[in-house]
């Protein structure tokens, strides 16, 4: 599918994909809140950045090792762009060496259920988790960051993830070692909805009603009066596009 007009997609949130199995859940979640937002894998995010101008962007997991060389990095021009981050586990990892942090692998690795301490106020958790109190979450990790990057500070922590939470509010730069995105941590949802709406400033005013129209005009459009042959595995991926093209085109 083409990428949207800049124009259409002002009020959106770019994920970037640096391979996670739980990355789709992500968007989910951001889509959960009334917020429209797209996925990218890291080596064509930079394009679609320019495409999309979103007005926050989401580093997603991933499998690899940030001190492997050749292993995946976030597009510079999104961090020179000053635009809220929210970067999780591998996305962490790799935002804080781009930013002039340390990483190191060697150190238990981390696979299920953590219980995180809250030190201190943030707006990613504002309303939802107190200072001082503990809170369950889902780790999955092996690498984890030694040393921050200049401006961010700890703002949770665990006892196999010192930097459970951290980041520079100043600059709207969040980091979790956990997986929000996922059912077992159960306030995930709710900490994607703080970034969205008070980190990032979006309303929720998109819904999969309208993106669906959306679509059907956009697939009337681009056929006419063609034909079009469609390849149907029965994924949901591929049965979304055989519905609505039916939807736009009929038979």
């Amino acid at each position: 599918m083409q990428l949207p007009d800049p124009a259409s997609a002002q009020d959106s949130i770019l994920i970037v994909d640096f391979g996670s199995q739980v990355t789709q859940l992500i968007a989910r979640r951001i889509r959960e809140t009334g917020v429209y937002c797209e996925i990218h894998p890291f080596q064509s995010a930079a394009a679609a950045f320019a495409a999309m101008q979103p007005k926050g962007v989401i580093f997603s997991g991933g499998p690899a090792s940030v001190t492997d060389e050749g292993s995946p990095r976030a597009p510079q021009e999104i961090i020179d762009s000053g635009l809220p981050i929210l970067a999780i586990c591998y996305g962490q990892q790799t935002f804080c060496l781009q930013l002039g942090g340390k990483v190191e692998g060697g150190h238990h690795r981390e696979f299920g259920r953590a219980d995180i301490e809250v030190l201190e106020p943030s707006a990613l958790y504002d309303g939802i988790w107190n200072v001082g109190s503990k809170y369950q979450v889902w780790m999955s990790h092996g690498d984890r960051v030694t040393e921050l990057p200049a401006g961010f500070k700890v703002m949770a922590t665990s006892p196999n993830a010192p930097f459970a939470i951290a980041g520079d509010e100043s600059r709207k730069y969040y980091t979790t070692m956990f997986h929000p995105e996922v059912v077992h941590t159960p306030d995930g949802g709710k900490l994607l909805a703080n970034f969205v709406h008070n980190i990032v400033g979006l309303k929720s005013d998109w819904n999969m009603s309208a993106y669906r129209q959306k679509m059907v005009e956009k697939i009337r459009a681009q056929v006419g009066s063609g034909k079009v042959l469609c390849a149907l595995s029965g994924g949901v991926d591929s049965s979304v596009a055989a519905v609505l093209i039916h939807e736009a085109i009929g038979d």
